[in-house]
């Protein structure tokens, strides 16, 4: 059994409890001039020693075996717990606290969230808990001969009132929130019934209301991939074709003489310009007349 699991049994014996979350009674460290500190049951100091040697994400491990959170992935009050204990353990080894001042702060992060999660504790209440039992840490010892050895000085009360009071107390009713609502109950009793369709033998029609029978009836016919035996066979027709029509034409012409051809075509040539001469006439004459009531408009503007 390694020392974070005897860590964990101990504080488990200690509370009497299934979890380690779930009701803990941290116990009172005493130290040589008789003063009594909180001090976490689920780690020793030694153990404390070698979690401030680990990376972060070793500590979360480490801090949900401990906590018995087996449900931290999916279960949003282990994780928001795990995280609420992951972030006071690393703020603590940051101010490079001692392993006896970093289990009085992990004992006062377990004292806080119980008064909530068990005691439904209110905001002033739980507030006054956390002031009497920091201020407790230099109170001064009942023996007049014993020396006096606090086990935090002022400014480290002040560093620890200011990151509870940002961490925890400054979001108390979403802690208040996440302990009282059964959030995860209501998530795992909905269902979703999701029908998988095969498109092997399903296919949805291109228009709306056009009935999936039909759909063989708006596709267009394949395209036959171009030859190039029918392209040569069609140019040699069209060729053909061509030749066809100038010898037909040809053979019409035979009975005719070079003056009978002449006379034809002067014929042609003097209906054509016949009838453009009178479309040009027209032209003229429509244009003269428009102009000519241009004229007409502006003389009698004149005359006004």
């Amino acid at each position: 059994m390694s020392g974070l699991e005897r860590a964990r049994e101990r504080g488990k014996s200690a509370e009497n409890s299934n979890t380690a979350i779930d009701n803990m009674d941290a116990p009172l460290n005493v130290n040589g001039a008789g003063e009594m500190f909180l001090q976490w049951p689920c780690l020793s100091c030694e153990n404390i020693n070698v979690l401030m040697e680990l990376s972060v994400d070793q500590v979360q491990l480490q801090l949900a075996d401990v906590l018995d959170l087996k449900k931290h992935q999916t279960c949003v009050k282990e994780a928001s717990v795990l995280d609420y204990f992951v972030a006071g353990f690393w703020w603590a080894k940051e101010m490079t606290f001692t392993c006896q001042q970093i289990s009085f702060i992990m004992s006062l992060l377990q004292l806080l969230i119980d008064n909530i999660n068990d005691k439904h504790m209110p905001f002033a209440d739980n507030f006054k808990e956390f002031t009497r039992t920091l201020l407790s840490t230099r109170r001064s010892s009942p023996s007049a001969s014993a020396t006096v050895n606090p086990l935090f000085d002022v400014d480290q009360i002040k560093s620890i009132t200011d990151y509870f009071s940002s961490s925890l107390f400054q979001h108390y009713r979403l802690y208040e929130f996440l302990f009282t609502h059964p959030r995860d109950d209501m998530l795992l009793g909905m269902e979703r019934n999701v029908e998988v369709v095969d498109s092997a033998v399903f296919v949805a029609p291109l228009e709306e209301g056009t009935p999936t029978d039909d759909l063989h009836h708006i596709g267009p016919a394949p395209v036959a991939p171009p030859d190039q035996d029918s392209d040569a066979c069609t140019e040699r027709d069209e060729e053909e074709s061509d030749e066809r029509e100038q010898v037909e034409t040809l053979e019409s012409l035979e009975g005719f003489s070079v003056g009978d051809v002449r006379e034809v075509l002067e014929e042609m040539t003097r209906e054509m310009l016949g009838k453009l001469q009178e479309d040009f006439t027209e032209k003229l004459r429509i244009q003269e007349e428009t102009y000519t009531a241009r004229l007409e408009s502006l003389k009698r503007r004149t005359t006004k």
